[in-house]
């Protein structure tokens, strides 16, 4: 699925996009190449096409607050790119996702205002400077992922390249066959949890609903 998105397939990009998609702090990617940049993007084309505008940011943009509260409050994402060594005070009580509950509604104090919080919301952060110097505050606050290409994963990257050109047919059919496995994946993913739901709400002897069985 990655792969898809255009992730690259080296080990590395592997292994720092199950950080990415993992941990239950926000990312912040040192990101040389901008791979990493291109690849959640992808990602998240479905959110971001809502309103591109407001879900792609940096950090001196005017309208930082408007667009962290609109994106907050619609549950979708949030890329700020371009980050440097430091990040706005501002985003603080997001990234420590101090969440004040009131009834059924959630909420996050931005700079003294209670934003509308949903639980679908993400927010990435990528940095272009190779050797970043994050502060440890900022590290704590985060997860720091280093993108930037190995010389090990440049060689895996181009080979790849080189079959696709080479072979394109061939990588054309096994892309094409990755998709349907992804597809069908998730396809049985939601029949399974159709089954659950109706096994867990069947009354009376399963062996008579022929629906069920």
């Amino acid at each position: 699925e990655w792969a898809l998105e255009g992730l690259p397939s080296d080990e590395l990009s592997i292994q720092n996009a199950i950080m990415v998609t993992r941990s239950s702090r926000y990312p912040l990617m040192v990101d040389p190449q901008g791979q990493a940049n291109r690849w959640i993007k992808n990602r998240e084309k479905h959110r971001i096409s809502q309103n591109p505008g407001m879900c792609i940011t940096t950090l001196t943009a005017k309208n930082l607050k408007d667009q962290l509260e609109f994106t907050m409050g619609e549950g979708l994402c949030l890329v700020i790119e371009n980050v440097e060594n430091e990040v706005d005070p501002l985003l603080d009580p997001v990234m420590d996702k101090a969440i004040i509950k009131k009834g059924k509604n959630l909420y996050i104090n931005v700079s003294d205002q209670n934003m509308d919080y949903k639980e679908k919301f993400s927010m990435y952060m990528t940095s272009r400077l190779p050797n970043p110097h994050f502060s440890p505050e900022l590290s704590a606050k985060v997860t720091v992922i280093d993108f930037t290409v190995t010389l090990k994963g440049l060689e895996q990257q181009l080979l790849g390249r080189l079959i696709s050109m080479e072979q394109k047919s061939l990588e054309d059919t096994l892309a094409a066959l990755e998709e349907d496995v992804t597809n069908n994946t998730k396809s049985l993913q939601l029949l399974d949890k159709q089954l659950l739901d109706r096994l867990s709400n069947s009354q009376g002897n399963l062996l008579e609903d022929t629906e069920l069985i």
